[in-house]
């Protein structure tokens, strides 16, 4: 735990700093040659959507407060982090670009009901969520 630079986005909830690699708490994002669908059957690239936005907010501010919560199965820190008081993984799901990892904690499904009711981000179509993308 503490402050951390980005020295790489990695994708929509993974990062670096130095030889560290984050993997953002509580959230699953899009991966990046992920497509998601809109309401017209119009396919967007939802994945690189993802790793744009959470560039965006890195970019903020020159360090990231960060508190690692665990270590995951491919050695990865897995870290709340906020930039200028935000809570990233918060701002990527409000934004529909993210959805709450339920299967690790239920920290930001609030979060995913509002983006789901105001159709934000991948919530205005179609899209598989990025666990079961990935199993195909």
């Amino acid at each position: 735990s503490g402050q951390l630079e980005v020295t790489r986005v990695t994708d929509g909830d993974s990062f670096r700093s130095g030889k560290l690699k984050i993997r953002l708490f509580g959230i699953d994002a899009p991966e990046l040659n992920q497509q998601c669908e809109t309401d017209y059957g119009a396919l967007w690239p939802c994945g690189l959507a993802a790793r744009d936005a959470i560039r965006k907010l890195v970019n903020t501010t020159r360090k990231l407060n960060c508190y690692l919560r665990d270590v995951d199965r491919y050695g990865r820190l897995v870290m709340q982090c906020f930039a200028d008081g935000r809570d990233i993984a918060a701002e990527l799901v409000d934004q529909g670009l993210a959805l709450a990892y339920r299967g690790f904690s239920t920290a930001y499904a609030e979060n995913e009901t509002h983006a789901e009711a105001a159709g934000h981000g991948m919530w205005q179509g179609r899209f598989s969520p990025p666990w079961e993308w990935r199993r195909k």
